[in-house]
């Protein structure tokens, strides 16, 4: 079996598990994924508008809307109005927002961890250096995702 198909063997046996524990986490805190993403956009960027928000998860403005109305009715979130357009909300995590993604992080960084622990150091370097890439091509396939909308 060649490297690629290897990598691809295992990329198709971690991404669901990785779908299911995120799953299992996020129906105890009663969240959609596409809520916890909102959240995480906010604990990682501070306030922010509803505009932006749509534009760094590539959602319609609309989708943001209805998310950001459940996450402010469970206080996750709350609106607040721009201090010179009041045409434009921007949106603040609440502490339970924030609670929630720092646990869900966190959670799932020590699998990682202890996995990377694991490897000897010039592994993790390529494993560092090989989440850099990646990070860089998504962020290169979003942007043109975008482009073409």
């Amino acid at each position: 079996m060649s490297e690629k198909e290897e990598f691809t063997r295992y990329f198709r046996e971690v991404q669901p598990k990785f779908s299911r524990l995120f799953a299992r986490i996020l129906i105890q805190a009663d969240l959609t994924l596409p809520q916890f993403a909102l959240l995480s956009q906010l604990v990682h960027l501070g306030v922010i508008s509803m505009t932006e928000v749509s534009e760094k998860l590539h959602i319609t403005k609309p989708a943001v809307t209805h998310l950001v109305d459940r996450l402010e009715k469970n206080k996750f979130l709350k609106r607040l109005p721009h201090s010179s357009d009041r045409r434009i909300s921007l949106l603040q995590v609440q502490p339970k927002g924030t609670r929630i993604v720092r646990d869900t992080q966190s959670y799932v960084l020590r699998f990682l961890l202890r996995t990377l622990d694991e490897l000897n150091s010039q592994e993790r370097k390529a494993v560092s250096r090989f989440y850099s890439l990646l990070s860089q091509t998504l962020d290169e396939a979003l942007s043109k995702n975008r482009e073409r909308k």
